[in-house]
């Protein structure tokens, strides 16, 4: 079935033509759509959020799915809006991603199907905190322990342009940075100015700027429970508008053979058991 193209708002969110980096290459490569005769003789193309890749999680499940189903994968990672754009294009077969929105809108757009929960997790507000002392573990704001996410970045922003902190902004196109973006919005705060600097790459190039200018970080706690480092602690965490939710879904224009197999083992007891270890939270779905 011939699928209808995404509307123009739509198409900006998915930031255009999507550039995904092959796992465990150090090169950017296009990923192409392939004819359904084609996809027969290939691995099964697998788009998936750079918090799933850096996390850990895409290796324990590659493993898992080589080990349990036999089933040869190819695993593409990008910011979730770049995932999206793939499988929407059909440069990939499946997408695991964690941008509820966008998600629902190519959805709802009949340009994926079959888009499952897998399960849910949460962001995290990181940030530098003193290693000795007196002030050992707290944060230059005292934010650690803080029950409302809007409170800690009203004070990020008063606090930035004094001076003495440093706040690292999600790179473009990860549903970190659209949920950075929605929070500084409920704050009714812009934040600007050389305190407020935006990183590039994916979520362990976010992780990498914050611990190298000692700042503060909005992140996945996947990817921190990963990555991160003694220098900084999670301060704030818990609040409902931090949950980070985590789906996978098929492409209409890349049918490929083994997309419906994936998808019942992801979301088959054996998937599951894989996503819990890797810290997603999969009971009740």
């Amino acid at each position: 079935m011939k699928r209808p193209p995404p509307t123009r708002r739509l198409r900006r969110q998915l930031l255009g033509a999507a550039l995904l980096l092959p796992c465990g290459s150090l090169r950017l490569a296009q990923a192409q759509p392939s004819p359904a005769g084609e996809a027969r003789d290939r691995p099964l193309r697998v788009a998936a959020a750079t918090a799933v890749v850096d996390s850990g999680l895409a290796r324990r499940l590659r493993e898992a799915l080589a080990r349990d189903a036999g089933l040869a994968t190819h695993w593409l990672r990008g910011p979730s809006a770049q995932v999206l754009s793939a499988v929407e294009q059909g440069g990939a077969d499946v997408a695991i991603a964690h941008a509820p929105e966008l998600e629902s809108a190519l959805d709802r757009e009949g340009l994926v199907h079959d888009r499952r929960l897998l399960g849910r997790s949460e962001f995290v507000l990181v940030g530098p905190v003193a290693a000795k002392g007196r002030a050992r573990g707290k944060d230059p704001l005292g934010l650690k322990g803080a029950p409302d996410v809007l409170e800690a970045f009203r004070r990020l922003a008063q606090a930035g342009p004094q001076g003495g902190i440093a706040f690292v902004s999600a790179p473009q196109g990860t549903a970190a940075l659209t949920r950075e973006a929605a929070l500084w919005k409920a704050a009714g705060v812009v934040p600007q100015g050389a305190w407020y600097m935006r990183a590039e790459g994916g979520c362990a190039q976010a992780i990498q700027a914050a611990l190298a200018h000692n700042a503060y970080l909005l992140t996945d706690r996947l990817s921190w429970a990963a990555l991160g480092a003694k220098s900084h602690a999670v301060l704030v965490h818990g609040d409902p508008r931090l949950e980070d939710v985590y789906h996978a879904m098929r492409s209409f224009r890349s049918p490929h053979p083994a997309a419906k197999l994936f998808m019942n083992w992801l979301t088959g007891p054996t998937g599951r058991r894989v996503l819990a270890a890797g810290g997603l939270q999969t009971r009740g779905h």
